[in-house]
């Protein structure tokens, strides 16, 4: 087994491509990212026989880390206990959860009403587009509670930020103080924005304007599982590499840039990766047949399917089309998944993409699977 630790990204730089959305990068995109920024530094690939595994990157927030909605929540209650229907609807609208929530749902019980409420609000906070940099003026509590005057929420800055984001004024940052107070305004927090760009023909030398919509994300995290401390170094140099350079497209135009911290798998998480039982994943998973058999004939398993395909970069080439079991999909035991080769018919040499899997058991530790 390898050391696991968790890589928490706070982007200086917006972040373009079609495969993001708020809160979230996917397993294959971090884990090609690192192989061609390790190949760029040290001239060939780490071997596959041993490979290193990543999660899909997730939120982040208040030094939680925030795991994919598993997908036993969208199966029908076996309990027999009524839930209304507007609470099934909450739940799906859930991206994330926190441990306890994640083990809840895995579990197939329902969460109460004042969970609901919380965790909508911890979604809500943790999705909260950030920067690297402090903003260049104070926001104290009592410049929001003077931001709330004429609004509904006069006087009561502290119980809209334990409604709107499950934490006092006092714990919030500067950052998400402000935010607050936008929001109380009816002026939103979006991290969507557009990038003016120039195009000339070459031909006529004419200048066309067009926009770019680029992603402002909250901070992130995914576990990267190493299995020697040669590898562990090599990723991190790759890891520093693309902070620099950036993730997502439209890089050498500075987007997509970072840094990065590395922090201790919480405890809860850690004595999960190495458990038998049922399992979540955590990242984009390809089976291998034995494993598609196992899925197969399992009463337990409750799973989504996702095609991944694109170009290679900088080509007008398209990558073999691969389907890939989602995130947060419940599985009968633990997957080891694959590198999968997905270079167009004909090409010099193997492009992958990575089917390896990372994911949680949902026993209760100590258990037996």
């Amino acid at each position: 087994m390898g050391r696991h630790d968790l890589v928490v990204l706070t982007f200086t730089q917006p972040l373009r491509g079609r495969d993001l959305r708020a809160g979230y990068l996917p397993s294959d995109l971090l884990w090609g990212a690192l192989f061609s920024a390790d190949v760029l530094l040290q001239g060939g690939p780490l071997p596959l026989d041993n490979p290193y595994r990543v999660s899909s990157a997730s939120p982040y927030a208040g030094g939680e880390w925030l795991l994919p909605r598993p997908r036993a929540a969208d199966a029908p209650d076996d309990s027999g206990a009524e839930s209304p229907s507007s609470d099934r609807k909450a739940v799906r609208k859930l991206e994330f959860v926190n441990l306890a929530d994640f083990l809840t749902l895995a579990g197939g019980q329902r969460l109460g009403p004042e969970q609901l409420r919380q965790a909508e609000a911890r979604q809500r906070r943790a999705l909260l587009p950030v920067t690297a940099q402090d903003l260049p003026l104070t926001v104290t509590e009592a410049q929001v509670n003077r931001s709330l005057r004429g609004t509904r929420y006069d006087g009561r800055a502290d119980a809209l930020a334990r409604e709107r984001y499950a934490a006092p004024l006092a714990a919030l940052s500067p950052a998400e103080r402000l935010h607050l107070g936008r929001e109380a305004r009816g002026q939103g927090a979006g991290g969507s924005m557009e990038r003016q760009r120039n195009a000339q023909d070459r031909v006529t030398q004419a200048t066309e304007t067009f926009m770019t919509a680029t992603l402002a994300q909250p901070r992130l995290a995914f576990l990267l599982e190493t299995t020697s401390d040669t590898q562990r170094a090599r990723l991190l140099a790759a890891l520093r590499l693309l902070a620099d350079t950036g993730l997502g497209g439209l890089r050498t135009h500075g987007s997509g840039q970072f840094t990065l911290d590395l922090q201790p798998v919480p405890a809860g998480v850690a004595d999960r990766l190495t458990a038998g039982g049922r399992h979540v994943l955590l990242g984009l998973t390809h089976p291998t047949r034995e494993e598609a058999q196992l899925i197969d004939s399992s009463e337990q398993a409750r799973y989504g399917l996702r095609r991944r395909d694109g170009f290679l970069d900088g080509t007008t080439l398209e990558r073999q089309d691969v389907w890939m079991l989602t995130e947060g999909s419940l599985m009968p035991g633990p997957l080891g998944g694959q590198v999968v080769d997905v270079a167009p018919p004909d090409f010099a040499h193997p492009v992958w993409r990575s089917g390896l899997s990372v994911s949680l058991s949902i026993e209760q530790p100590g258990s037996a699977a």
